[in-house]
């Protein structure tokens, strides 16, 4: 078979292009790959009207589709980076097997957001790890991907320095890099590792990575050293508080005394397990504009109305910036058992979790 004068214009008859690309299948690669590079050059080069285009574009695809792996591996790899093939060849490019949708997924200017989220749900791991490390990855992607908390998806994205992240991507490759021992090496690379979150990466690195991190952040090593010094500090005060707890020894005064000692620390673990909450849920009471919550929380934890504003002040004394004491008919107002100060406590944490009022 004769290959067609790919050069003049768009055919005014379909059915002689179907005839075309039924006959292709039986053609050897070579004769395959002249006949869709020349489809290629006549659609990039073609003035015609949408309808025709959009034709000429249905053409194309079908003929891709109908031509062996190796010749459709051969038209992304040469054409899978340009922006003027049709959407609909990309997609189908970007579906088929990883050899030959890896050029398109790493490269076309043409695949967007919901092509590549569609990928994502539905497309192979492989496929999937070449969306991770596509350059210039828009947020709403890398956001899917890190919802998958997958660890070769998660290690891929974090290895790519160009990918869009949003506002929480990096603290969340950091968390999970706790777990994940290969993102750790990525992420001690990545462009967008700030001083505040190699302070959280080090506290589960090795020594040569924490030597790194000194090296990359030198006018933060000290920094750096002391988060690992005060994470020693919060573990064993936690075990501590813990013991404590677990043997009856852990009361309302051995709490206020732990204040009066200057023992934050230890105050903060065994106030969080008499009140039965977390200690960033504690932390970020402590932080609201007003007394009124933390008073909730000291309640919960069996502290009462007398000994409320020797414990805030306990606090200030330590260098917890805590909000100014209740006056005294506000603390009236708040008189209730330490199991009604407990579910007020939950609920409260519960709802303004949903609201994210903390954050």
């Amino acid at each position: 078979m004769s290959s067609p004068d790919l050069h003049l214009s768009v055919p005014s008859r379909s059915e002689e292009w179907a005839k075309v690309i039924a006959a292709v299948r039986s053609r050897p690669a070579a004769d395959q790959t002249r006949l869709v590079m020349g489809v290629a050059d006549l659609y990039s080069r073609h003035d015609a009207s949408p309808p025709q285009l959009g034709k000429l574009a249905a053409i194309f695809i079908e003929l891709v589709r109908s031509v062996e792996a190796q010749v459709r591996q051969g038209l992304s790899e040469r054409l899978g980076a340009t922006d003027w093939l049709p959407h609909g060849l990309v997609q189908m490019l970007a579906s088929d097997e990883i050899a030959i949708a890896r050029p398109v997924i790493s490269a076309s200017p043409l695949l967007n957001d919901a092509d590549l989220l569609h990928l994502l749900a539905s497309a192979s791991t492989e496929h999937r790890l070449q969306i991770a490390l596509r350059p210039d990855l828009g947020a709403a992607v890398s956001e899917a991907i890190l919802n998958t908390d997958e660890p070769l998806l998660l290690t891929a994205l974090a290895s790519n320095g160009c990918a869009q992240m949003p506002a929480d991507g990096m603290m969340r490759l950091v968390n999970a890099s706790e777990h994940i021992i290969s993102l750790r090496q990525p992420l001690l690379d990545h462009p967008k590792l700030t001083e505040t979150l190699a302070e959280r990466l080090y506290l589960w690195v090795g020594d040569i990575m924490q030597q790194a991190l000194c090296e990359r952040f030198p006018h933060h090593a000290d920094q750096l050293r002391l988060a690992v010094d005060d994470s020693v500090r919060v573990l064993a005060d936690a075990r501590v508080a813990l013991k404590m707890h677990d043997t009856g020894r852990l009361t309302p005064v051995s709490l206020l005394r732990f204040l009066r000692e200057g023992r934050r620390g230890l105050f903060m673990q065994g106030l969080c397990l008499l009140a039965e909450i977390r200690t960033d849920e504690a932390d970020a009471i402590i932080r609201q504009p007003s007394a009124r919550q933390f008073y909730l929380v000291c309640l919960a934890a069996g502290i009462d109305r007398a000994a409320f504003p020797e414990t805030l002040e306990g606090l200030r004394r330590a260098g917890v910036s805590v909000p100014p004491p209740l006056i005294d008919t506000e603390l009236r107002l708040g008189e209730r058992d330490r199991y009604q100060a407990k579910l007020e406590l939950r609920a409260l944490l519960d709802s303004v979790a949903h609201a994210h009022i903390f954050h």
